[in-house]
């Protein structure tokens, strides 16, 4: 009966070991992406989601530097999406964009930032 207790004990203290790791995994830089910002240029991320809040994976999200090029990228399957588009970039000038068939964009949402080493903007789309 104790072999019992002791081995559940440790299997307890496993997980929980094991949960604790992953908790401080979860408070990384935007989620596992390396801190390229120095190289790049700002990171611009956000999600595409609907008026409801559900993510819509597959949407076009267009960045465009005005004057300067754009660039175009896929959200995920969470609907994100993260992207560069120059070091030298001025962040007020760029102007975002999504669509998707069978969806109308209705309202960004520019998140303010401490630093403009991270530019976090969400989508959100109505179906048409």
């Amino acid at each position: 009966m104790s072999r019992l207790i002791i081995r559940n004990s440790c299997y307890l203290l496993f997980a929980v070991l094991l949960g604790g790791i992953q908790l401080a995994q979860a408070g990384g830089l935007e989620d596992g992406y390396p801190d390229d910002t120095s190289v790049s240029g700002p990171a611009f991320f956000g999600f595409v989601r609907d008026e409801r809040g559900s993510h819509i994976p597959k949407a076009n999200v267009t960045l465009k530097e005005t004057p300067g090029p754009s660039v175009k990228v896929v959200s995920n399957i969470l609907g994100v999406y993260r992207t560069h588009i120059s070091v030298n970039v001025k962040v007020e000038a760029v102007t975002i964009s999504c669509d998707k068939p069978g969806y109308k964009q209705v309202k960004l949402v520019r998140r303010a930032q401490k630093t403009n080493k991270l530019i976090e903007t969400d989508c959100i789309m109505q179906k048409e």
